[in-house]
């Protein structure tokens, strides 16, 4: 029967739960206790438990030889190894454990790290698919918004066209119709005149001083009269200005203000339909600023310089935006039943979210050299105090950001 076997040449079997930095290696045999040389061929390792495969990953074999290192975040158990090349599988017999011991931080349990184990590419998934659907929703509000104050804009400069081409018409009617009254008057005048005047002339004789005395203080009075009504009526007549239609502004100032200034206000009100590439530079623009050049650090804050004007000068204050977790503790309370965070990281590992005094409160969170928003449902309401911890990334910084708004 062809076995295989393997044969260990560096590193130990039993491991501790956070080391991440020991290389094992093991040179693969065959049933001779030979070197089987696969060289440049790419090898599969995997841990196996009761409950089957818990991790794996990949390397390429150097000549004889397979070299790796665990991920610094296994649960306290023994598991079986297992190195499968070209079709081979090292050992024949799976009989080498490697054990791994509790370090000096407690390690989530088997039930908690298998939840672990959750991609980023799911986590990055399920984010973005919800801020499509926020983004989409933004716009459709957005362009309703645009079309309905379009259609305020267009109703209201219709109605005030309508309103001052009413007015003009009116102007021009009274105007008509005020010199077609002055003209029926004087005729109706003029036709007195001519009537007394023949009966005045009618009067011969010894009347004939006295009847043209009276006629001429009675054609007086009648002139007198009628220059009155001219007068009163000519004031209520509009003049024609050269280059002008007629001047007087018979509807009220709001209204006219409103007709200057009706292009102004249009531009400065209408704005460009914003496309959602832009939405999304945008987006990004905000994550950003609280990690450009102007972030500041001291202890464990991460703080910007927030701009005031005090004195009519411009000064700056502190304003902190997150806390700094370097393998160490950072407490926050909790009192809700979803928590809300962001961090920035600057290499990929795993941060630790958990409670002290509930089991089932327990989560590792991947993260990357990149600003991400997560969100943890509880699936219940909790209170009090739970830790973030980057027990997997001694040697680099992490921002933790607590943001209710998110």
């Amino acid at each position: 029967m062809d076995t295989t076997n393997l044969r260990q040449v560096e590193g130990g079997t039993v491991i501790k739960q956070a080391d991440r930095s020991s290389v094992l290696s093991f040179i693969l045999q065959d049933a001779k206790g030979r070197e089987k040389k696969l060289d440049g061929q790419s090898a599969q390792v995997s841990l196996y438990t009761n409950h089957g495969k818990f991790w794996e990953t990949s390397t390429t074999v150097k000549g004889a030889e397979v070299s790796f290192s665990l991920p610094g975040n296994l649960a306290v158990d023994d598991y079986l190894l297992d190195i499968s090349v070209a079709g081979y599988v090292f050992p024949s017999d799976r009989d080498l454990i490697i054990r791994v011991t509790q370090g000096f931080k407690n390690l989530p349990d088997k039930e908690t790290a298998e939840r672990a184990k959750q991609t980023l590419e799911e986590i990055t998934a399920d984010v973005q698919k919800q801020a499509d659907e926020n983004l989409n929703k933004t716009i459709t509000i957005i362009t309703k918004k645009k079309d309905e104050f379009t259609s305020y804009v267009d109703t209201k400069a219709v109605e005030v066209s309508s309103t001052g081409d009413k007015y003009l018409k009116d102007i021009e009617a009274s105007k008509s119709q005020s010199i077609s009254d002055i003209k029926q008057v004087g005729k109706a005048e003029s036709d007195k005149i001519k009537a007394s005047s023949k009966e005045a002339i009618s009067l011969i004789g010894s009347k004939k001083d006295q009847a043209l005395k009276e006629i001429d203080s009675k054609a007086k009075n009648i002139a007198d009269t009628v220059n009155a009504d001219v007068t009163n009526l000519l004031k209520d007549k509009v003049d024609k200005e050269p280059g002008k239609t007629l001047t007087d502004n018979n509807f009220s100032n709001e209204y006219k203000n409103k007709l200057d200034n009706l292009d102004t206000d249009i531009d400065k009100k209408l704005e460009p339909k914003v496309d959602k590439t832009e939405v999304d530079d945008e987006v990004q623009k905000l994550k950003d600023l609280i990690f450009d050049n102007e972030v500041k650090y001291q202890d464990d804050m991460v703080y910007i310089l927030d701009p005031y004007i005090e004195d009519e000068q411009v000064k700056f204050k502190p304003k902190e935006i997150g806390k700094l977790v370097a393998n160490d503790f950072l407490r926050v309370q909790v009192d809700s039943d979803k928590y809300k965070f962001r961090i920035k990281s600057t290499s990929k590992g795993v941060i630790l979210f958990y409670s002290m005094t509930d089991e089932d409160l327990r989560y590792a969170i991947h993260v990357y050299p990149q600003i991400k928003d997560y969100e943890i449902d509880f699936g219940k309401k909790v209170t009090g105090e739970m830790i973030f911890t980057s027990v997997t990334m001694p040697e680099d910084k992490v921002s933790v950001i607590r943001e209710d708004g998110l």
